[in-house]
């Protein structure tokens, strides 16, 4: 298992993302008023252990946290939150990602904003769901980089979940998709809050998620100039670093993925 995830190409195609995805909308987020728990497992290897630590150390909302392999997921992400809560927090907002997703530089905010819309719902059980449930598939193949209208429910890089301090499940206990079934929600489709990637080391192509996606008509009058001022993305920069090293990159993808056309 280790040497399939540490294989050198895959490492660097994941440093492509984080760099390239990940990091940007964390460090233009207009709110700066959060804390950003970013899980790794123990044996990451160097180079790129350093090279992950140089690029977190630029963003002072972000705590490297290296976990001992083998342990569940669930746990370890439990154990980190509640120690990280801070001591005079009463409510934490919570919300997981992964290194190729992507938020809207206003998520922080707007969810800040939204709690106090919804506090009295919150009150009731001591628990909420916000579904910020429209943004865009960022898919990369071997021709082409592009970004796709998405709408769907309860996917979850656009979840936050609000919970008293101390409560003894997060965010990551919870099956996302049925998030509904636990706590009152509220979908919030006013704007676009989040890119997710779409790879051969990924499956989230909108054909993944048969009924529960949807696209959305999406006609700004310039796309790269809505993508620079809303997610901080710059697609001709992120282009021509996926043109110079995608074949690096799909070196081990199956024969049809690396031949495969866009869309």
């Amino acid at each position: 298992m280790r040497a399939r995830l540490y294989a050198p190409h895959r490492l660097d195609h994941r440093l492509f993302l984080l760099e390239n995805v990940l990091l940007p909308g964390l460090k233009r987020q207009s709110d700066p008023d959060f804390t950003h728990l970013f899980l790794m497992g123990d044996q990451l290897p160097d180079p790129w252990r350093s090279r992950v630590l140089d690029l977190l150390a630029k963003i002072p909302q972000i705590i490297p946290i290296f976990a001992p392999e083998g342990r569940r997921l669930n746990d370890v992400c439990r154990e980190a939150i509640h120690d990280h809560t801070a001591a005079d927090c009463e409510v934490t907002a919570q919300y997981r990602l992964d290194d190729d997703d992507r938020l809207a530089a206003s998520f922080i905010g707007e969810s800040r904003r939204l709690f106090g819309t919804f506090e009295p719902l919150y009150e009731t059980q001591g628990h909420f769901g916000l579904d910020f449930n429209r943004g865009f598939i960022l898919q990369t193949t071997a021709q082409d980089l592009t970004m796709r209208p998405v709408s769907m429910r309860f996917w979850a890089p656009g979840m936050v979940v609000f919970q008293r301090r101390g409560a003894k499940r997060t965010a990551l206990d919870y099956n996302h998709l049925k998030l509904w079934r636990y706590m009152p929600t509220m979908t919030w489709r006013e704007e676009p809050m989040l890119i997710r990637g779409a790879h051969h080391d990924n499956d989230s192509h909108l054909s993944s998620f048969g009924r529960r996606a949807r696209g959305f008509v999406f006609d700004p009058p310039n796309p790269r100039r809505y993508f620079k001022k809303n997610f901080g993305v710059n697609l001709n920069r992120m282009q021509r670093v996926w043109d110079a090293q995608k074949a690096y990159f799909l070196q081990d993808a199956p024969p049809e993925v690396r031949q495969l056309k866009a869309g």
